[in-house]
């Protein structure tokens, strides 16, 4: 029996036991006669007793406090995320290096895969081959732990850079990334910044919950 159904079995049993009338002895009331027909009340029965238009049965999310997906796998990711968020944030000041992996040193798609590789996640090691990982999502709906890509220097169509968001202001749409700048090594970005990175957006892909990226508890 999976999880779900066992939790199900045992409400339902705790919702019957309290429904169900004690047994009247023999001092109680004389005039009750229980046939062995009358005590094989199925579960239908009993929650009839209930009353269904008085009874709601907690979803399994509400009983054990996390969103679950149609096969039962949890697949809410909040812990996850900000732990991502406190890790990546650990190398701000890290020096940039072209073609590197880190820890001392990284380009940008080297920090991103360094980051998720730390969380069971394997990206592709190039930007533009990461940005076909995981699902397409709009900017709008950009969560924390996305992977943000960009063109290069030369505003193109081309991915050429990739950050992850770290922040989602819901009410403004605006965010905050975290990657390796040429310049400045790792740090954090606003994004509208009105200029470089909003002229050389390109897309959003959320790899978080996605066939064969698996996340590992740390």
């Amino acid at each position: 029996m999976n999880l779900e159904k066992y939790i199900y079995s045992l409400a339902l049993a705790v919702v019957v036991s309290f429904s169900m009338p004690a047994s009247a002895g023999p001092t109680d009331n004389q005039n009750i006669v229980i046939s062995a027909a009358d005590e094989q009340v199925n579960a239908d029965d009993a929650l009839e007793l209930v009353g269904a238009e008085d009874f709601l049965m907690p979803t399994l999310e509400e009983l054990l406090g996390a969103k679950f997906d149609n096969l039962g796998y949890v697949d809410d990711f909040a812990d996850v995320k900000q732990d991502m968020v406190e890790y990546a944030k650990n190398y701000i000041g890290t020096r940039y290096r072209r073609g590197a992996s880190g820890p001392n040193a990284f380009d940008c798609s080297g920090f991103t895969s360094y980051v998720f590789k730390k969380f069971g996640m394997t990206l592709s090691r190039v930007s533009s081959a990461q940005g076909t990982q995981g699902e397409a999502v709009s900017l709008a709906d950009a969560e924390v732990g996305d992977l943000i890509f960009f063109s290069g220097r030369r505003v193109s169509k081309s991915i050429g850079h990739v950050g992850i968001v770290i922040d989602v202001n819901k009410e403004t749409g605006a965010l905050k990334f975290i990657h390796a700048s040429t310049t400045r090594g790792i740090r954090i970005e606003n994004f509208p910044d009105g200029g470089y990175y909003a002229k050389r957006f390109i897309s959003v892909r959320r790899i978080l919950g996605q066939p064969g990226l698996e996340v590992v508890s740390n």
